[in-house]
C-alpha cells in the first residue's frame, strides 16, 4: 500500500505593528506633530534632558521619546485619545530625587502641543545602616566594655554619590530620658517650624570629603579604633583597612576612649572634630543608651566655618552658657538621622523632628546589641545588591540585633 502525505502551504499574511518598539519615522499612515514639555507645580517648563515620555493611546499602544534641552519630548502621533507620564530619577547632592507625572486625555487630530506637571519626591541616599553604642559585656562577666562604638553608612542607591564634606552629630539632650528643655507649652519642640536641628558639643567630619560607590558601606569607629577582641572577645576588631575612625587628640584628648589608631587605618580615614561646646570635654559626649545622631553634608561653608559661625549658635533650652552651646544644622543638609529610645527606662523623649525621624529605635544597652535599619527585600531582589528600607521612620525601618555585626565572636 502507497500512503500518500499532501501538505498543503497556506500563506497567511499577518501585518502586526508594535507601536512601541517602533520609532516616529517608521509610520507609514497621517501622524502629527505633538509636543511634550515637562512643567513644575508653578507651570515653569524644566529645560532639562532625559525625562523619560510615554504616550499611550486608547488600544494601550506606547510611543516613547525622551526630553531634549528645553525639556520637550516630540512625537509624530497618529489620531487618537493619549494619555502622557513623564518620570526620571537622578542623584543631586547625595539626594534620590523622582521625579513623576501624568496628564490624560490629550486629544490628537492635529499638530499640538501638552504638559507634564511633574512631582518630586526626595531622600537621602546616604543612610545609617547600623549604630552600636550600647557595649558588650566583659569576658569574666564584671560588667560592660562601652568604648567600642561604631557606626555603619551606606550608599543606598545605584549611583556613585560624592560629598565634599561628610559630618556626624548628636542632638540634646545626650539621653532620650534626660530632661529635655526644648519644649514649650503647646508640647512641640521649640524648633520644630525652625529650619535647624541643634548640634551639641561638636561635630566630626572628613576632611577632602567621601566617594561612595553604589552599595558601598562606610564603618567608623566612634571609640578606639583597635582591635578589642583580644581583651573582649565579644567586642569589635577595627583593624582593617577599609574602616574609618573618629580620631583627634588636638580636640579630644582622652587616650581611654580616643588610643592611637590601629596602624592598618589610614590617616586619610581619620574624622576629625570641631568643638563649639565644653573646651573641657575630652571625649565626644555619645550616648550609650540612647543617642539622636545623624550625618550631613554642608552646601555652602566648611565644617571649619559652620563651627565658628557665631550667626548659627543654639543655646539648649534658650539659656545662653557654653554647655549648652549648639550649632544649628539646616534641615536641608541632613542626610539621615535616627531617633533611639532606652528600654531601661520608662520615659523617653523625641528630640529629632519628624522630617528627619518619624519615630524612634527601641535600644537595650550594655548587651552587645547594635541597631540594624532592615532589607527591602523586594528592591534586593531586583536590583542585585542589599537596599534598606528608607520610609524616614526608625521604628518601621530598624530593628535590634542581638549582636554587631562586626562582632567576630558569635
Amino acid at each position: 500500500m502507497k500512503h500518500y502525505i499532501i501538505i498543503i502551504y497556506t500563506l497567511v499574511a499577518v501585518l502586526t505593528v508594535t507601536l512601541s518598539a517602533c520609532s516616529d519615522d517608521d509610520l507609514s499612515y497621517t501622524t502629527h506633530s505633538v509636543g511634550v514639555t515637562i512643567v513644575d507645580s508653578t507651570g515653569t517648563p524644566i529645560a532639562r534632558e532625559g525625562f523619560a515620555v510615554s504616550m499611550t493611546d486608547s488600544h494601550g499602544s506606547v510611543y516613547r521619546q525622551t526630553t531634549d534641552a528645553n525639556g520637550t519630548a516630540n512625537f509624530h502621533l497618529p489620531d487618537d485619545i493619549y494619555q502622557a507620564t513623564a518620570s526620571k530619577s537622578e542623584v543631586r547632592d547625595a539626594r534620590s530625587l523622582v521625579y513623576n507625572g501624568v496628564t490624560s486625555n490629550i486629544i490628537v487630530n492635529s499638530d499640538v502641543t501638552s504638559k507634564i506637571n511633574v512631582s518630586v519626591t526626595e531622600s537621602g541616599t546616604i543612610i545609617i545602616k547600623e549604630i552600636y553604642v550600647g557595649g558588650c559585656r566583659r569576658d569574666d562577666g564584671s560588667g560592660t566594655f562601652q568604648r567600642d562604638k561604631y557606626i555603619i553608612l551606606y550608599n543606598n542607591c545605584p549611583q556613585t554619590v560624592t560629598l565634599s564634606n561628610l559630618c556626624i552629630g548628636i542632638t540634646t539632650p545626650f539621653n532620650a530620658y534626660g530632661i529635655n528643655n526644648n519644649y514649650g507649652t503647646d508640647g512641640r519642640l521649640n524648633y520644630a517650624d525652625a529650619d535647624f536641628i541643634p548640634a551639641i558639643s561638636a561635630i566630626w567630619y572628613l576632611p577632602g570629603g567621601m566617594t561612595f560607590a553604589p552599595y558601598q558601606q562606610m564603618v567608623i569607629a566612634l571609640n578606639g579604633a583597635v582591635d578589642h577582641t583580644a581583651t573582649y572577645s565579644n567586642s569589635i576588631n577595627f583593624a582593617d583597612s577599609s574602616y574609618y575612625c573618629t580620631y583627634d587628640p588636638l580636640r579630644y584628648n582622652s587616650t581611654m576612649f580616643y588610643p592611637s589608631p590601629s596602624s592598618l587605618i589610614p590617616t586619610s580615614h581619620y574624622l576629625r572634630a570641631v568643638k563649639f561646646g565644653d573646651e573641657g570635654e575630652d571625649a565626644w559626649p555619645l550616648s550609650t543608651s540612647s543617642p539622636a545622631i545623624f550625618v550631613f553634608s554642608l552646601d555652602n561653608e566648611t565644617p571649619e566655618e559652620f563651627g565658628a559661625n557665631a550667626d548659627n549658635i543654639y543655646y539648649d533650652g534658650g539659656v545662653a552658657s557654653v554647655a549648652n552651646t549648639c550649632k544649628k544644622v539646616p534641615r536641608r543638609c541632613i542626610l539621615d538621622g535616627v531617633e533611639v529610645y532606652s528600654s531601661t527606662s520608662t520615659y523617653n523623649e523625641k528630640r529629632l523632628t519628624p522630617d528627619i525621624d518619624a519615630g524612634y529605635i527601641m535600644h537595650t544597652p550594655r548587651q552587645g546589641h547594635a541597631l540594624l535599619r532592615k532589607t527591602d527585600t523586594q528592591a534586593t531582589a531586583s536590583a542585585g545588591h542589599t537596599v534598606y528600607i528608607d520610609t524616614n521612620n526608625s521604628t518601621n525601618d530598624f530593628e535590634q540585633l542581638d549582636r554587631a555585626s562586626l562582632a567576630t565572636k558569635k
